[in-house]
């Protein structure tokens, strides 16, 4: 993709956003080609590289054709009057998986941050919390 990195991010990431299944990934590709938000070369290649990265991530129950919930972009509020804003939460018999998406290196705060995420799950009565770092470039992921 031609784009600086951050712009690449920035693009990945809203496209996860509108991926619920891993059907959804093109529909969600083609509604930015669409838009002119990208162009067909690069539309192919976000195909590519989206299509291998959710692949990897069905196996780790992160895209599952059925769960409870599925929430991308779905604002927490805190009793602090505070709003967090997860990339993606799956939930399921109880149990929850929080994903992160990053697309460059890693930083401590972004552990911090995911960490925050689980424990407001938790406050919300659920035990079962995992969390995720996924930096989608590399498919490398980190539990947090």
């Amino acid at each position: 993709i031609s784009a600086s990195n951050r712009i690449k991010g920035v693009v990945l990431h809203d496209i996860l956003a509108r991926i619920m299944r891993p059907d959804d990934l093109e529909d969600a590709v083609s509604g930015f080609l669409l838009k002119g938000e990208v162009t067909h070369p690069e539309a192919a290649q976000i195909r590519e590289l989206l299509s291998a990265r959710i692949g990897s991530a069905v196996s780790r129950g992160w895209f599952p054709d059925r769960a409870d919930r599925i929430l991308n972009e779905t604002a927490i509020i805190d009793s602090d009057g505070k709003i967090y804003r997860p990339d993606r939460v799956v939930v399921n018999d109880g149990n929850v998986i929080i994903i992160d998406y990053k697309f460059g290196g890693h930083h401590p705060i972004y552990e911090r941050q995911l960490k925050r995420y689980a424990d407001l799950w938790r406050r919300m009565g659920y035990d079962n919390v995992s969390a995720y770092l996924w930096y989608v470039h590399t498919d490398d992921v980190r539990e947090v």
